[in-house]
């Protein structure tokens, strides 16, 4: 038990986490040139040394690497004894230093994980991107698709543009659209030739001003007569609750 007692207190002495009068009886009975101290200590030292084959196999950062090297000239310092000089380890020093790369690995992993979810994200929104801009061509190019102008109804207003095509749907665009009012956002409508209007939608323009919303077909192009744009509450209204602020007719 006592022999327990003491490797334990000098493996603490050679990771320097002995304190007081354990560490001043500990370093007496050094200087007395103590056997079983010796031996015990030699053993401590030699446990301490195993914890640098822990070390990652990778080189650490050329600054961690100097800050180490500077803490152990600055803590190693000599302990007096009758029979030999005897030289603080540097072993609590080297566990120190794989702590501080393992943190720096950590700190790596955790940096290529946020890289990948953003990379994952980026083609995620890439591909959404594709997708829609194969389905505004798809409208674009259908032989039975209608284009309509959409007035606004203020001066100055910027105007949109809608595709309507029966088989691949609606497609709305427009440029320099000022955004809603906080709570309020952009609807079309479909305005039939008779019976009330349809939403086509919801939208708001993004930090440009650019909107492109793609609807599918809500009525046949035939039974439609013009295309209509309100402003209404946030997630928008059954029917229009204001005067419409754009407005297309889509003719004969």
């Amino acid at each position: 038990m006592e022999r327990e007692l003491l490797r334990e207190q000098c493996e603490a002495y050679v990771l320097g986490a002995l304190e007081g009068q354990e560490r001043s009886g500990l370093e007496a009975r050094l200087r007395q040139g103590d056997a079983e101290i010796e031996e015990a200590m030699r053993e401590a030292n030699q446990m301490a040394a195993q914890l640098a084959y822990l070390a990652p196999t990778q080189e650490p950062p050329a600054l961690l690497r100097s800050k180490v090297m500077a803490r152990i000239r600055v803590e190693a310092k000599p302990v007096p004894a009758p029979r030999r000089k005897w030289v603080a380890p540097v072993g609590w020093a080297v566990a120190a230093a794989l702590l501080m790369v393992a943190a720096v690995e950590r700190q790596q992993v955790e940096k290529l994980s946020a890289d990948l979810n953003a990379a994952r994200g980026l083609v995620q929104t890439l591909s959404e991107d594709a997708a829609r801009n194969r389905r505004v061509l798809q409208i674009l190019v259908a032989r039975d698709s209608r284009t309509i102008r959409l007035a606004g109804t203020a001066a100055a207003a910027p105007e949109f543009r809608a595709y309507w095509s029966h088989a691949g749907g609606l497609v709305l665009v427009g440029s320099n659209v000022p955004s809603p009012a906080v709570g309020r956002t952009m609807q079309l409508w479909v305005v039939p030739k008779q019976g009330n209007p349809i939403s086509a939608g919801l939208f708001s323009p993004d930090e440009t001003g650019k909107v492109v919303l793609i609807a599918d077909s809500v009525s046949r192009l035939e039974d439609a007569a013009a295309l209509a744009i309100s402003d209404e509450p946030a997630g928008g209204s059954p029917q229009p609750t204001t005067q419409p602020a754009w407005v297309g007719a889509l003719g004969e």
